[in-house]
């Protein structure tokens, strides 16, 4: 539980020779996964060791400051959002001015596009420090697109797309930087008219996700056997913006002698919807959201290929981890899981919304690991080392933020 008081908790406080960075998101929650928890934890093992002095503020059940490996992560009193009660608001400007005052950063990092970019602003007043926009969420096919679908309703999705793009647009073009974690979301920033977008790849824990040693279990169900169809699995939240139904679709349309068997991990507010089509499927598993970091890699090291059906993907922590435990991948091809995949050799991809593509993609993918199964393991392996270190990653945003600390502030 966080400390009553801000000020007796966590690291020293940050010393005036080094760059000072801080974090402020509201897409940080305790109790569920997520692709900027874990870049912020990757974040603060790493920072230290490159003379950054950081320090991350996010919304909690109450005001405190914990340790966060070296760096400090100060939680601000917060709602719980509604419609997704695991995450809550930050909404205390003054709360998060005091925090930057006390942590006098050089530059400060947006990881959140509703609230936080204006309360940061409001919270700094006058003051120009340069400031960061990550852009972890594809605005357009997460929050959106999803969630009209029925085709009277086309005007009302045109609607919601053009008004996402405007908040890109109105968000991100007025920062200093806008850093996006794949080539293609870079460019379609750019093409919303966000200037100043820098490409800077995020990376996997790659000691704690690899493929398990010869002679490991093979499969997310210990009591399966050596002949059993090979597994495909998903890790992720069970939300619209996943568009789990063109998965399941397509996994319905297989005849069942030739199907792989499908583990989907998670949790959220489909669960139920997603737990009735899996009854009466003896090879469709639903299994609850994995917390631990060490049984997450052994599900993805136990299976025999990834499943990654989220269009609106920025980059694809889910898609690298799995890659990093040797499995190949079947992704939709839209957003940023081509980029993750592209040059492996070891991917299939389906079209967007299109469960017969889904079904093929699926089937073929089982059909080379039935084929080929210990050399596509060993090149995925060889492709997450080759392109997902975490410490590539935060030697670039390290150049980045000494970059903006000596260039005055555009804004």
């Amino acid at each position: 539980m966080p400390l009553a008081s801000p000020k007796v908790a966590g690291p020293p406080a940050p010393a005036t020779d080094r760059l000072r960075v801080v974090d402020v998101t509201d897409f940080y929650s305790d109790t569920v996964s997520g692709g900027v928890k874990t870049y912020l934890h990757a974040k603060a093992e790493h920072l230290a060791t490159l003379g950054v002095d950081h320090a991350v503020v996010v919304p909690g059940e109450d005001h405190g400051v914990d340790a966060m490996g070296a760096s400090r992560l100060h939680r601000v009193k917060g709602p719980v959002l509604p419609f997704s009660r695991a995450y809550r608001l930050l909404l205390s400007a003054r709360r998060v001015e005091e925090i930057l005052e006390e942590e006098r950063p050089d530059v400060v990092e947006l990881g959140s596009p509703f609230v936080v970019p204006h309360l940061v602003r409001r919270a700094l007043r006058s003051r120009r420090i340069p400031l960061v926009g990550f852009y972890h969420a594809d605005l357009v096919r997460t929050f959106a697109e999803p969630y009209v679908t029925h085709r009277a309703a086309a005007p009302l999705r045109v609607a919601a797309r053009m008004a996402a793009r405007r908040l890109i647009r109105s968000v991100y073009d007025p920062l200093d930087v806008t850093v996006a974690a794949s080539p293609s979301v870079a460019a379609e920033l750019r093409s919303l008219g966000v200037r100043r977008v820098r490409h800077v790849s995020l990376g996997v824990d790659l000691d704690t996700f690899r493929p398990h040693p010869p002679g490991g279990p093979r499969s997310p169900d210990p009591g399966a056997g050596p002949h059993t169809p090979p597994v495909g699995l998903y890790v992720g939240r069970f939300c619209a913006e996943k568009r789990l139904d063109v998965l399941l679709d397509g996994y319905e349309r297989l005849e069942p002698g030739r199907r792989p068997r499908l583990v989907l991990v998670g949790g959220g507010p489909l669960v139920d919807d997603v737990r009735a089509r899996a009854r009466g499927a003896p090879d469709l598993t639903v299994l609850d959201y994995v917390s631990d970091r060490t049984e997450l890699a052994r599900l993805y090291a136990g299976a025999d290929f990834y499943v990654a059906p989220g269009p609106g993907e920025t980059f694809g922590l889910a898609i690298g981890e799995a890659l990093a435990c040797g499995l190949p991948v079947v992704s939709v091809a839209r957003g940023a899981g081509p980029d993750r995949v592209e040059g492996s050799g070891v991917s299939e991809l389906y079209e967007h919304g299109n469960p017969e593509d889904c079904a093929r993609a699926l089937l073929a993918l089982s059909d080379r690991v039935r084929a080929q199964g210990p050399a596509l393991r060993h090149r995925a392996r060889a492709w997450a080392e080759a392109t997902l270190d975490w410490k590539q990653t935060v030697t670039a945003l390290v150049k980045l933020y000494r970059e903006l600390a000596r260039t005055p502030t555009r804004r």
